[in-house]
């Protein structure tokens, strides 16, 4: 028998009457007139399957996400500088995500820089921060590009995690200097983005090495939150699958007090495409580019490969002096020197200093004077009178297409060079990209030029 009382005839058996608890459709406007009566839907029951605190309308944008934002530190005198800054992030109103970091440099010179990020505070990593096994890979090694503020920024492929009310230190590092503002108090607030915070860090000399002071970042960052959607405890969703627009077929024996088209639910109805991930990465282990050192060319057309040029009077050098100054000029590219190749007077262990200046030195005020020199390298290498000992340099020195550049190579205990019969700045090697031009040695560091001297040994670099 039909279970749709109006159409019994009035001699039939009489079946137990339908409970008025139970809802034939869930389309009240398509029952006809004679249907029993329902009883009247909750008001907190919406035929919608997106719950009030979701955004209404924007399908491309999963609950809870916002717009992506960008904050710029606020004004600060930002003259100090050095070739690491680590500080610490706190998000505040939710998950924050970040994009990208920019930042400023020295000078608008390409050069490599490296991004460290770990979860937690680096005041309780072991180390304190100063140990790169603190840190583990950076999440971006590679050349940062330019921006139109000056700034120059590190775009990640993968971006970073901050949970909300959790910190984050960050660490920046370079071999050309980042500049910042000096800061009072470390760990304290520098500024506040309303998302997050940022904390006022710690500079040091080199990469992981020798604390200067204290630090106040400076630059912008790039991100996105998350916050977490309303859950609905109480409300349940209804399924507007084709099956519910049509009354369920009902067998005699089953319990008539439910309702076969409510599916009670805590959860919106969202396409696994639509669910946004709360925590899109938490791991800092991948890294945004290659770990090839160098900039970008910047010389139109530059292959960004390394590059190894050994001059031809390598196994003429025998003798020695405190300091070998001479200049080299690029052909039709940019030249990027990352290392270079020494030998020794003695092998010994000595101080060794490698400086560098644009232009050629014949050309400053005073080629003897320390401070028209950029220093690129300063430690205690044990150099070799019969071999090459390669030196990468904590600075790339950057050499534009058809420019010249001038190094003073400078050790305690003696460099070995070539003599020369030449004119000084004469050429006397080249490669495919640059020329070598003959210098001068110095009896001591910056004092008295001696010979004139062809520098003998090995160049490192990109193009």
């Amino acid at each position: 028998p039909s279970l749709m009382p109006s159409t019994f005839p009035s001699g039939s058996p009489s079946l137990p009457p339908m409970e008025p608890s139970v809802s034939p459709s869930l389309m009240p406007s398509t029952l006809p007139s004679d249907s029993p009566s329902l009883p009247p839907m909750e008001p907190s029951v919406s035929p919608s399957l997106m719950p009030s605190t979701f955004p209404s309308g924007s399908p491309s944008k999963p609950p809870g996400k916002s717009p992506t934002k960008k904050f710029i530190t606020t004004d600060k005198n930002a003259d100090q500088r050095a070739k690491g800054i680590m500080y610490q992030l706190q998000a505040d109103t939710g998950d924050v995500i970040i994009e990208s970091i920019s930042f400023k440099k020295k000078d608008d010179r390409n050069t490599n820089v490296q991004v460290y990020f770990q979860l937690g505070s680096y005041q309780d990593f072991p180390g304190q921060g100063m140990d790169p096994n603190d840190w583990g890979p950076p999440v971006f090694n590679g050349t940062p590009a330019r921006t139109s503020s000056g700034l120059r920024e590190a775009a990640l492929d993968d971006v970073l995690t901050i949970p909300k009310g959790e910190m984050a230190s960050i660490y920046l590092s370079g071999k050309r200097e980042f500049m910042f503002g000096k800061g009072v108090q470390e760990f304290t607030v520098a500024d506040d983005a309303g998302d997050f915070k940022i904390f006022t860090g710690a500079a040091t000399k080199n990469v992981f090495q020798q604390r200067l002071m204290n630090a106040e970042f400076f630059g912008g960052i790039t991100y996105y939150t998350y916050t977490a959607a309303t859950k609905v405890t109480s409300t349940p969703s209804l399924s507007l699958s084709p099956s519910s627009s049509t009354l369920s077929s009902l067998s005699p024996n089953e319990d008539d007090t439910s309702s076969p088209s409510l599916l009670p639910s805590n959860v919106p109805s969202l396409s696994p495409s639509e669910v946004p991930s709360l925590s899109p990465s938490l791991s800092p282990s991948s890294s945004s580019s290659s770990e090839d050192d160098g900039g970008d060319g910047g010389g139109g057309g530059g292959d960004n490969s390394a590059k190894v040029y050994t001059t031809p009077n390598v196994n003429k050098a025998g003798a020695g002096a405190k300091g070998v100054m001479f200049s080299i000029t690029a052909k039709s590219k940019e030249v990027i020197i990352t290392g270079l190749g020494i030998m020794g007077k003695d092998a010994k262990e000595s101080d060794l200093w490698i400086y560098y200046q644009n232009g050629s030195y014949e050309d400053f005020d005073d080629a003897l004077d320390e401070n028209e020199w950029i220093e690129a390298f300063k430690d205690k290498v044990l150099l070799d009178p019969n071999e090459l000992v390669d030196i990468e340099l904590a600075e790339d020195i950057i050499i534009p297409a058809d420019g010249t550049v001038s190094l003073y190579v400078v050790s305690k205990k003696g460099v070995l060079y070539t003599e020369s019969s030449d004119d000084q700045f004469d050429i006397y090697a080249a490669s495919e990209d640059f020329s070598l031009r003959v210098g001068t040695t110095t009896k001591k560091d910056f004092e008295k030029p001696e010979k004139l001297a062809e520098f003998a040994g090995r160049i490192m670099y990109q193009t």
